[in-house]
């Protein structure tokens, strides 16, 4: 090791019994032992082990001292204590001396050297016995008579076989520190940090203090409140074994207030030897949560040089992070700072630092996380800073605050306008807490206002917010009266209000079955609008989804939804991106989709929008889904689902929903079935989409676990509620395909070439390759002869020019299976090999795992893949990958593809993640290789007939 050098201990599971007891110090005990072992050789060495209270540093010098009692190693150990007197340390570490060795001479340097050398000729006595391990606990309260006699010591025992461990206390400086410092400069000297406790480490310390292993949640806990000291975290665990609170989900309520109440004496414990000043820097932190100079300093009533060490003073003991930590204070550690204010107290300070960041001109947000922790917001400035901060980021204690605000407006008993303002407001505000208060408080201001404006602006928020829940029929009923009232005659005021109300009420009917013939009926005659306001980009979404429902052609679906999308809106866009981008989709127009679709979970995330968010995340899957990517698919609806769960969102059937159909793909049916089960209710059997997705997908799942005739009920069933409901799209639900498959499986062939029939010309009309790929399938499926053979061929090759790899997959291991029956082997294998890389680049290892088999028993050779992440693009990716490896820049990518520059952005950010790479500088080279392999992808030939069966269809 390098002079003076530092070593950042990292930790690791431990082995050994001497082990067990420091989890997570490992590593720092490997590296003890090291020098240990160089000492033993000969070159004497020193380590200063630094971390603060808790971090374990008397419990390593114990189990060091148990490994080198086992070597034989001569060991002598002190603990310091405050107020030592001089030489205390170097006594009992060397004794016993000989009379007069520490007595004073004529002059303090001369009585220094001679306790020096006294200490000196006492080490080599030692020494000459064999190895010595010197171990100096508290060290920064050593006496500095002692410590410099220790760097005299090693000074002059280079070669000699000398240990020396010293324990410091780091945030409490004492008389030994500055003795250390000294004593780092020395040659093969070195520093020892021990760093917090990682989650590996953390959850073995709760496993074998609580005899079991943590529920994540409960582990996520027990990091935040201990901040990784082992010390504080073995308080709390002892806390917690004596309240017989189990490590699970339920004990985590309990584990709560208990933490705390851990937390707060140790924090206290550790701010009690700092002046009133640095507490008062202390408690601005934690009101704050930042660092800024001014107001900290405004705050603690600190300021300068006086500020800068008080931070420093606070970083040392662990109550403030180091700099650069992206949270500057744990928020644990922030309540357990505030506790020992008095609540009056705390109100008092958090209204000042409002009142200071306010006078300053900081943004609403940063005011308002102020007053949210204030009973009453008292002075008049207050209730509108809450208003605006609840309508730029509604988190949920900024809006729960802005809603007591006008609640008591409401109270105070306005009129008018006035009132109505304050009931729409609220009713925006509560969207987060409460949709059944939104609606109600909307409801309210539609039959207060009386101008045709009021009313028109009133009922479109009403309709949009009562969009995909129960209240969905009635909120077309009035958007619809609204409508009615407003004047048809061009140029009128009246008139340009007509569109906003007609985009919010075919977005409120297209997702519920009981409004959605009301709502297309009426936009029967309806002019397609140019597309130049944001409500008529709102009506051309809508208007898209409408044709997509209708079956076709693709084409003119795409045209509306492409419009709708041409402009990227500055402002919450939700409905509408959702809606095109769904209807792209479904038309293949994958890469489209996904642009639409990261751009409006971006900007949702920003804006805080947690419903819009879920449901952008939960198309980007699904449309991942129907390109093969199925790894992806699942990660990003689990990521959905769990924000779901954490925000308390009702809307959580789409998250299942996406979940459960990857889930399926990846084999896991059980988990899909259990999470189908959970979203049965009124709000999803009212769905169009949700509902017969539902229907759909709960079939797969009824037929992966053997149950055909269930799974056979549900999907005749979706076909039933999709004719009912007016929808021809083929592809929304494809219900038809697996029941076709599973009717020639349980023998009802007549009744399974109806059904395969009746479904030719809804994907002839949709006219899509992924929808006519399906058509064939299912008519090869219930063909005879030479017939049936053409038809998968042909299906292979329509697939081949769609987006949907997981499709192709399936259709290839059919048609394999196919010219086995034929014994056309050579080309049998041909298609099994490719069904096993299509399939395991998607993910989709059940299937690739039976045609592997399948492969094998044909005669063919394939030995299990190293997939390669490469694999994992889909072709849009490979295309813009291929390109920017050679150096062209995203304008000319998106020129040369006939895509925008934001879909090149989408798919290059995907592919950095899924290749786990940088940039454009560091793509492999396969991935030329592997568009180049994926277009040219060799066809083999077709022929002749077999029963079979593929895990999808």
């Amino acid at each position: 090791m390098e002079e003076g050098s530092a070593v950042a201990v990292s930790s690791d599971r431990d082995q050994d019994t001497s082990r067990r007891h420091l989890p997570g110090r490992s590593h720092a005990l490997d590296a003890l032992l090291r020098a240990a072992a160089a000492a033993r050789a000969g070159s004497a060495r020193a380590v200063v082990v630094r971390g603060p209270a808790g971090t374990g540093r008397t419990a390593l010098l114990a189990a060091l001292a148990e490994h080198l009692t086992a070597t034989g190693m001569s060991l002598r150990h002190h603990t310091a204590r405050p107020g030592s007197p001089q030489h205390q340390a170097a006594r009992d570490l060397f004794a016993p001396f000989e009379s007069g060795a520490f007595e004073s001479g004529p002059t303090a340097a001369h009585a220094a050297y001679a306790a020096h050398r006294a200490l000196h000729r006492r080490a080599t006595g030692l020494l000459a016995k064999g190895p010595l391990a010197l171990l100096l606990d508290d060290a920064q309260e050593c006496d500095e008579a002692s410590l410099n006699g220790l760097g005299f010591v090693l000074r002059r025992a280079v070669s000699s076989p000398l240990l020396v461990v010293l324990a410091q206390r780091t945030g409490h400086p004492g008389p030994g520190t500055d003795a250390l410092s000294a004593l780092l400069a020395h040659d093969g000297c070195t520093a020892l940090d021990l760093g917090p406790l990682d989650a590996a480490a953390t959850a073995a310390v709760v496993t074998r203090a609580l005899g079991r292993p943590p529920a994540e949640s409960f582990l996520r806990h027990c990091e935040e409140v201990s901040g990784g000291n082992p010390g504080l975290l073995t308080r709390l665990l002892t806390d917690v074994r004596a309240a017989g609170i189990r490590p699970d989900a339920d004990g985590l309520r309990r584990l709560r207030t208990l933490g705390e109440g851990a937390l707060v004496p140790a924090v206290t414990a550790r701010l009690s030897g700092h002046p009133e000043h640095v507490r008062r820097v202390a408690r601005a932190v934690a009101v704050l949560g930042h660092t800024d100079p001014e107001p900290l300093g405004a705050l603690a009533a600190v300021t300068g040089r006086r500020l800068t060490a008080a931070l420093e003073a606070l970083r040392r003991d662990g109550v403030v992070a180091p700099e650069g930590h992206p949270a500057v204070m744990r928020e644990a550690v922030g309540r357990a700072v505030l506790a020992e204010l008095p609540g009056p107290e705390r109100e008092t300070l958090r209204a000042r630092a409002a009142r200071l960041l306010n006078d300053s001109g900081r943004s609403a947000c940063e005011v308002a996380a102020q007053l949210v922790h204030l009973k009453e917001p008292a002075e008049p400035w207050m209730p509108g800073v809450l208003r605006e901060a609840a309508a730029q980021a509604p988190d949920r204690a900024t809006a729960r605050a802005a809603a007591r605000c006008l609640r008591r407006a409401l109270a105070a008993g306005p009129t008018g306008g006035l009132r109505q303002e304050i009931r729409v407001e609220l009713a925006r505000t509560s969207a987060p807490l409460a949709p059944a208060t939104t609606l109600a408080q909307l409801r309210q201001a539609l039959a207060e206002a009386t101008r045709p404006h009021d009313r028109a602006r009133i009922v479109v928020e009403y309709g949009l917010t009562a969009a995909g829940t129960r209240r969905a029929p009635e909120a077309v009923r009035q958007l619809g009266a609204v409508l009615d009232t407003l004047p048809t005659d061009p140029g009128t005021l009246g008139h340009a209000l007509r569109t906003p109300v007609a985009a919010a009420l075919l977005v409120t009917a297209v997702n519920d079955r009981t409004a959605l013939a009301t709502a297309r009926e009426r936009a029967r005659d309806w002019p397609v609008p140019a597309g130049d306001s944001r409500a008529e980009r709102h009506l051309l979404a809508a208007l898209s989804t409408l044709a997509a429902f209708d079956g076709g052609p693709a084409g003119q679906a795409v045209d509306l939804a492409r419009r709708a999308l041409w402009i990227e809106e500055p402002a919450p866009v939700g409905h509408c991106v959702l809606g095109a981008s769904l209807v792209l989709a479904l038309a293949d127009e994958v890469d489209e989709a996904m642009a639409a679709l990261a751009r409006c979970a971006s900007d949702s995330r920003a804006r805080r929008e947690t419903w819009t968010h879920i449901a952008a995340l939960c198309g980007q899957s699904l449309t991942l889904h129907g390109t093969g990517d199925v790894t992806t698919a699942v990660s990003t609806a689990r990521t959905a689902a769990g924000l779901a769960a954490r925000e308390g969102c009702p809307e959580a059937t789409m998250p299942a929903l996406a979940l459960a159909t990857a889930l399926l793909s990846q084999g896991d049916a059980e988990e899909a079935d259990a999470l189908l089960d959970s979203v049965v209710g009124p709000a999803v059997a009212q769905g169009v989409w949700e509902w017969h997705h539902f229907l759909y997908t709960k079939g797969r799942a009824r037929r992966e676990r053997g149950d055909l005739d269930g799974a056979l009920e549900l999907w005749l069933h979706c076909g039933r509620g999709l004719e009912a409901a007016g929808i021809a799209n083929p592809v929304l639900a494809p219900w038809w395909l697996p029941a076709t498959t599973t009717l020639v499986r349980l023998g009802r062939t007549r009744a399974a070439a109806d059904l395969a029939e009746r479904a030719q010309e809804a994907v002839r009309r949709w006219g899509t390759p992924r929808a006519i790929g399906l058509g064939l399938i299912a008519a090869g499926v219930v063909a005879k002869g030479r017939a049936r053979l053409d038809l998968l061929g042909e299906a292979v090759d329509a697939l081949a020019d769609s987006p949907a790899r997981l499709d192709r997959a399936k259709a290839e291991y059919q048609l394999g299976c196919e010219l086995l029956a034929h014994d056309a082997t050579p080309d049998a294998r041909r298609h099994l090999r490719r069904t096993v890389e299509l399939a395991t680049s998607c993910g989709y290892h059940v299937l690739a795992a039976r045609a592997r088999d399948l492969l094998v028993a044909a005669g063919g050779r394939m030995s299990r893949l190293a997939v390669s992440p490469v694999d994992s693009l889909t072709e849009s990716e490979r295309r813009v990958a291929a390109l920017a490896r050679r150096g062209i820049s995203n304008k000319e990518i998106a020129a040369t593809l006939f895509i925008s520059l934001r879909t090149v952005e989408a798919h290059l950010t995907n592919v950095y993640r899924k290749l786990d790479v940088r940039g454009r500088a560091d793509l492999p080279p396969s991935v030329d290789a592997s568009y180049r392999t994926h277009r040219h992808a060799p066809d083999g030939p077709r022929r002749a007939p077999a029963d079979f069966c593929v895990p999808s269809h």
